[in-house]
C-alpha cells in the first residue's frame, strides 16, 4: 500500500533532492519519478492520480511511521537512487528534518554485528586474551574483509573466518545481526581457508626497517629481497603480490593495502627473535641450507679453490684456513672464522 502525502509536501521534498543529490545535477522529472516510487508509486503521474482519487488506499506519513520505516527506507532509496546507504540516510535526513533531528542522529549507524576474535589476531586489538569479542556498528554493505580491518587487523593474519557458524571469503557481505569469528592464520581446518604462505621455494620481501631479520634469514639460507633504500609501501605491495613472494613488515598500514595476498606483520623487535619467530610461523625448520645465500646482498655462495682469493684477502687469514667459499653476485669471500660457530648456534636454536 503506498503512503500519503500532500503535493505540497511532495513538491518541497522534489527540490530538496534535486539540491542535495550526491551525483551532481538530476533533472526535476526524474526527482519526481523517484520520490514517486521511493512512497509506493509507480512513478510521478501515479502519485498525481492517486493523490485526486481520493477512494485509492494509502498510508497517512507521520512522524511514527517515518522512525519505524527509517532503516528500511534508507535501503529503498539507496537501491532506487544507486547510491550507498550513507548517502540515502543524508539524503533521508534532508527530506524529514523534522521528524528525524530530534530522534535519530545522522551519525548513528544503522547495524550492528557481534565479532569474536581468536588467538594471535588479538595482537592487533591490545589485548592479550585468546578470544575477545566486540561489537561493531556499520552502514551500507560492508565486506567481511574490510571489516575486519576497520577493527585493525590486517587481512593477510587472517586464516579463516564464519558467519553464523558459516566458512566465508573475505569477499562475503556483513548483515545486521551476524554473528563473526576470526581465527588467525594458519588455520587448516576450515573449508574455506586465506592465503597462508606460497607454495614451493619461498622468496621473502622484507621492508627496509627488517635489514637485520634479513641477515638471519639468508644465513638460513632463504632468498630473501632487501633494500637500504625505502622503496615505499605502494612499490612493496606490487612486488609482492605480482611476484608472490611473501612480504614481512612491522608496518600494519603496508598490510592492509589490497593487494597483498602473503604477509606477516612481525611482532618481536629484535632481529634474532624476529628470525625464531618467522621459522615458527612459517614452518621453516626442515627447510633450512645454511651458507648458501650471501648476507650481503643474497647472491647464492659457491667452493672456491683457495689459491683464486690470496690477493683479496689479508696474508694471516689466507695462512689460517683452507676452505673458503664466494657469493656468484658481489664476490664477498667467505670462511669458517671466530664467528662461524655461534652462527651455528643461532641457527641450531631456531629450529628447537
Amino acid at each position: 500500500m503506498p503512503f500519503y502525502l500532500s503535493k505540497k509536501v511532495f513538491k518541497q521534498q522534489t527540490k530538496t533532492l534535486v539540491a542535495h543529490w550526491p551525483f551532481g545535477a538530476i533533472k526535476t522529472t526524474h526527482a519526481r519519478n523517484l520520490l514517486g516510487q521511493f512512497y509506493g508509486y509507480k512513478d510521478d503521474h501515479d502519485f498525481q492520480k492517486t493523490s485526486i482519487n481520493h477512494g485509492i488506499r494509502t498510508i497517512p506519513v507521520t512522524q511514527e511511521l517515518v522512525l519505524a520505516n527509517y532503516v528500511n527506507w534508507v535501503k529503498k532509496l539507496a537501491d532506487l537512487g544507486s547510491m550507498n546507504q550513507i548517502q540515502a540516510k543524508k539524503l533521508l535526513h534532508q527530506l524529514w528534518p523534522g521528524y528525524l533531528s530530534n530522534h535519530i542522529s545522522l551519525h548513528e549507524k544503522l547495524y550492528q554485528a557481534t565479532l569474536r576474535f581468536h588467538g594471535n589476531c588479538n595482537n592487533f586489538l591490545n589485548n592479550n586474551s585468546e578470544i575477545s569479542e566486540l561489537v561493531y556498528r556499520f552502514d551500507d554493505r560492508p565486506s567481511i574483509k574490510d571489516t575486519i580491518e576497520a577493527c585493525g587487523i590486517p587481512h593477510p593474519e587472517i586464516g579463516a573466518i564464519t558467519i553464523n557458524n558459516q566458512w566465508v571469503e573475505f569477499g562475503h557481505q556483513l548483515q545486521n545481526g551476524d554473528r563473526v569469528e576470526v581465527y588467525p592464520n594458519p588455520h587448516k581446518d576450515a573449508s574455506i581457508s586465506m592465503p597462508y604462505k606460497p607454495s614451493g621455494e619461498l622468496t621473502f620481501l622484507l621492508d627496509v626497517h627488517l635489514k637485520g631479520l634479513a641477515r638471519y634469514l639468508r644465513l638460513a639460507g632463504f632468498n630473501c629481497l632487501h633494500n637500504d633504500r625505502d622503496l615505499g609501501d605502494e612499490l612493496l605491495a606490487e612486488i609482492s603480490s605480482n611476484q608472490d613472494y611473501l612480504l614481512l613488515t612491522r608496518d600494519i598500514g603496508l598490510l592492509k593495502r589490497g593487494n597483498i595476498k602473503y604477509a606477516r606483520w612481525i611482532r618481536n623487535q629484535l632481529p634474532q627473535a624476529q628470525f625464531k619467530e618467522i621459522v615458527d610461523h612459517y614452518q621453516l625448520r626442515d627447510e633450512f641450507k645454511p651458507f648458501t645465500r650471501c648476507v650481503k646482498c643474497n647472491g647464492t655462495i659457491h667452493q672456491i679453490q683457495k689459491s683464486s682469493v690470496r690477493a683479496m684477502l689479508p696474508e694471516d687469514i689466507f695462512d689460517r684456513f683452507t676452505e673458503f667459499k664466494q657469493c656468484s653476485d658481489c664476490k664477498q669471500i667467505y670462511w669458517k672464522g671466530s664467528h662461524f660457530e655461534k652462527i651455528q648456534k643461532i641457527l641450531d636454536e631456531a629450529r628447537q
